[in-house]
C-alpha cells in the first residue's frame, strides 16, 4: 500500500476514534442524586411521568390547597386543573431527572406543568424546537388539556437553546438559569427572567455580559449569593465548577422563592389579559417588572 493511503486511512481510524469518543462523552449525563430525584417521586403533590422521551412533572389532586393565590406562588383550589407550562431546556451533559428538586416547587406552589425533553446527544442545541413538538404533540395535549401560556427556559446552553426558541415563538416568559441569550430578544414582548449564582464558574461570563444586551430593558436579573452551576439542578462533578457554601436543598429553596412568584405573577398577567391570538412581535407590552 502507498504511503499516501495508508496515511488517508490512518486519518480516517482517528477520525472515527475521536468522532466515537465524543458521541460516548456526551451520551453519557449527569443524573440528578437518587435522593433528590426520589424526594419528587414520592411527593403526593407531584406526578411523575415520560412522554415521549419528555419527563412531566405535574401537579395532582393533593396539590390543591382551599384559599390560596396563584399569584403569591401558592395554589388555588378554585383552578385544580394547570393552565401553565414550562418547558426547561437541560444543560449540555445533564439528564432531564436532575431538576426534577429544583423545578419541583413550581408545580407544588404554582400549579404549574414542567416539561423536561431528553435531548440528542444530551445536546439541547441541537434541538432548539423541542418546546415546539412538546407543545404540539397530541399525547401531551390530551393529558394536559388546558394549559394555555407557555413559558420556556432552560440551564447554562440549555437556555440558549430556549432563547433561540423565544426569539422566533409565542410564549409568555422565558427562564435563563446560569444562562444568556445569543439571539436578540431585546424587541420581544414576553417577560423574561435571569438567575446566576455567585459561586458559579462555569458559566462564561463575558458570554454572559454580551447576553444581557439581547434582553429586554425589563428583565428581571437576579444573583443568587453562594450558588454555584450544577446547584441549579441536583446534579454533581462538573468539571470547572466550584464548591459551594450553600447546601442544595438551601440553593433550590432561593431559587424558588425567585422563581415560583415571578412564573406565578405572569402567569397571572396572561389569565387577566389574554393575548394568545396575536402574533408574537405585535403583542402590548403590559406586564413587565423592573428588575
Amino acid at each position: 500500500m502507498r504511503w499516501w493511503k495508508r496515511g488517508g486511512l490512518l486519518v480516517v481510524v482517528l477520525l472515527v476514534v475521536a468522532l466515537g469518543g465524543v458521541t460516548v462523552y456526551f451520551s453519557v449525563p449527569y443524573h440528578g442524586t437518587a435522593a433528590s430525584v426520589q424526594s419528587v417521586e414520592d411527593d403526593p403533590r407531584v406526578s411523575v411521568t415520560t412522554i415521549d422521551g419528555v419527563r412531566v412533572l405535574s401537579p395532582t389532586a393533593a396539590n390543591s390547597t382551599p384559599g390560596s393565590n396563584p399569584t403569591t406562588g401558592t395554589n388555588s383550589a378554585s383552578e385544580p386543573n394547570s393552565t401553565v407550562g414550562l418547558v426547561f431546556y437541560p444543560g449540555a451533559r445533564v439528564a432531564p431527572d436532575a431538576y426534577d428538586s429544583s423545578l419541583a416547587p413550581l408545580v407544588t406552589r404554582a400549579n404549574v406543568t414542567v416539561f423536561v425533553p431528553r435531548m440528542p446527544l444530551n445536546v439541547a442545541l441541537l434541538d432548539a424546537d423541542a418546546a415546539e413538538r412538546i407543545r404540539t404533540n397530541p399525547t401531551i395535549r390530551a393529558r394536559h388539556p388546558d394549559i394555555r401560556t407557555w413559558f420556556v427556559g432552560g440551564h447554562s446552553l440549555g437556555g440558549v437553546a430556549a432563547c433561540r426558541y423565544a426569539d422566533s415563538h409565542d410564549v409568555r416568559g422565558l427562564v435563563l438559569l446560569a444562562s444568556y441569550c445569543n439571539a436578540n430578544v431585546s424587541d420581544a414582548p414576553m417577560a423574561v427572567l435571569s438567575v446566576t449564582g455567585s459561586a458559579d464558574t462555569v458559566l462564561d461570563r463575558e458570554n454572559y455580559r454580551q447576553g444581557r444586551t439581547r434582553l429586554p430593558a425589563n428583565a428581571t436579573v437576579r444573583e443568587i449569593r453562594g450558588v454555584n452551576h450544577t446547584q441549579f439542578g441536583s446534579y454533581r462533578g462538573q468539571r470547572g465548577d466550584s464548591p459551594a457554601p450553600l447546601s442544595y436543598d438551601e440553593a433550590h429553596r432561593r431559587l424558588a422563592d425567585l422563581l415560583v412568584p415571578w412564573v406565578a405573577n405572569h402567569s397571572a398577567v396572561e389569565r387577566a389579559s389574554p393575548v394568545n391570538s396575536l402574533p408574537v412581535r405585535n403583542r402590548p407590552i403590559r406586564y413587565w417588572n423592573r428588575a
